[in-house]
């Protein structure tokens, strides 16, 4: 047949189809590298590294584990049930990105809240005349930038910078820097929150619009066993919230409690003890302040706070309680608004003796319900030369009720009453410190 081919051409043919596809073969241009995944070219999902610094007391613990390990398998499976439940109730990681061609992650947060605030005063017959009732807008928002990158050795090295912009409750806009750390290690060098402190009052709605207690600091953190953890810090109250703090009104700032003062130029040393497990949060701390002029001792100040959690009749609820005592040592005891009206009648050069208690609980009656509530005295004593000694109390009650429907939103109701009475001879008491106020907020508060 003409189309057929003869069987001994065969060979001849596909060997000659190799040679024409070899040669077709080499004539084509070299081939392009192989592209990246498309995945690869986008920003990656990280979270921010902490340091995970091993126990210096690590080696009961390990053999407390070790025990548990010869006992029987089903201990072993419920004690790693029980590890999962409690990740899983923990705080989520902190999530970001990694940076385009590195391995830093970077993670931007943040908080706006608005809300609609009915304040009411009543002062004695003897002091300013009240100010009006009045109604108010207050709005706040804050922003975390941080940063976390693990070298080659382990060594974790982060930073954080955080700042507030709120128009608080007497009317005066205001923007401060609540945190501005840079962390090696075990290290934190910046202007964070004091190490001292314990409760912060965050499932309250003053503390986002009250400035937060910051101070400069150098703080090492020394993980002694898997529960308890010391921490050594230097921090000076002046680098803290009196001079992170603008106001929109231009008028330079009032003498500061926080101040350094005459004759005071070291910063304070703070010593904290913590203690973690189950359901259980103690934390200890002592401070001293060098002495303040024309004293013999240093300043100094001691607290002692605990949290316990626990399900109580089917709902999660919480209560915690601290003490604190000071001499010489205002800045450290009390609350944030404590503080932030004993700022406005204190120097730092005063003389100060004095105590802080609180106790609050929380219940969250369901996933969206959950409320909150706390009580709290503030006493302190200033022996002025040559005069009684004067006297300030803070007395304060407030509750909330507090709906989350979705992650990232809530909305709620708070009612607080505080009573302040302030007798310090020669100094003018501003109208509104004194007396009693109340305060009924409607708040809506977005996280992101």
């Amino acid at each position: 047949m003409a189309g057929a081919v003869r069987p001994w051409l065969a060979p001849l043919s596909l060997g000659g189809l190799g040679l024409v596809l070899a040669s077709v073969a080499s004539a084509q241009p070299a081939p392009l590298p192989a592209r990246p995944p498309l995945a690869a070219t986008f920003a990656r999902a990280c979270t921010i590294a902490l340091p995970e610094t091993q126990p210096l007391f690590a080696g009961k613990e390990a053999d407390a584990a070790d025990d548990d390990e010869n006992g029987s398998d089903d201990d072993s499976d419920d004690a790693d049930d029980d590890d999962e439940e409690e990740d899983d109730d923990g705080d989520p990681p902190e999530r970001g990105l990694f940076l385009p061609g590195s391995q830093t992650c970077l993670s931007i947060t943040g908080t706006v809240s608005a809300g609609l605030q009915r304040d009411s005063f009543k002062v004695s017959r003897n002091g300013p005349p009240a100010p009006p009732a009045t109604t108010s807008f207050p709005t706040s928002a804050a922003f975390r930038i941080a940063t976390s990158h693990q070298l080659a050795s382990g060594l974790v090295v982060g930073s954080a910078f955080g700042f507030t912009l709120n128009s608080p409750i007497d009317g005066v806009g205001e923007t401060t820097v609540d945190e501005a750390t840079i962390l090696i290690g075990p290290w934190t060098f910046g202007l964070d929150t004091s190490r001292f402190s314990f409760w912060t009052g965050d499932d309250f709605i003053f503390s986002t619009r009250a400035p937060s207690r910051t101070v400069g600091l150098i703080a090492l953190e020394l993980p002694l066993t898997a529960s308890w953890t010391a921490t050594l810090s230097l921090e000076d109250t002046a680098l803290g919230n009196g001079s992170a703090t603008s106001t929109t009104s231009g008028a330079p700032a009032p003498p500061s409690l926080t101040s350094l003062g005459p004759g005071r130029s070291f910063p304070d040393g703070v010593a904290r003890l913590v203690y973690e497990s189950g359901a259980w949060t103690v934390h200890g701390a002592l401070a001293l302040r060098e002495a303040p002029s024309g004293a013999a001792r240093p300043g100094r100040a001691g607290i002692l706070g605990a949290t316990y959690e626990s399900e109580l009749f089917g709902a999660t609820s919480s209560l915690t309680a601290q003490i604190a005592a000071g001499i010489d040592a205002a800045p450290y005891i009390g609350s944030q608004l404590d503080g932030r009206l004993v700022n406005r009648v204190l120097f730092g050069t005063d003389p100060t003796r004095g105590f802080s208690a609180l106790v609050s609980t929380r219940r969250e009656w369901t996933d969206e319900i959950a409320t909150n509530a706390f009580i709290s005295r503030y006493w302190l004593e200033v022996p002025l030369a040559g005069q009684a000694k004067g006297d300030i109390r803070i007395d304060r009650v407030a509750a909330n009720i507090v709906w989350t429907p979705v992650e990232g939103f809530k909305a709620g109701i708070e009612t607080s009453v505080a009573w302040a009475k302030i007798a310090i001879a020669g100094r003018e008491i501003q109208a509104g410190l004194a007396g009693r106020q109340i305060s009924t907020q409607l708040f809506l508060e977005r996280s992101f």
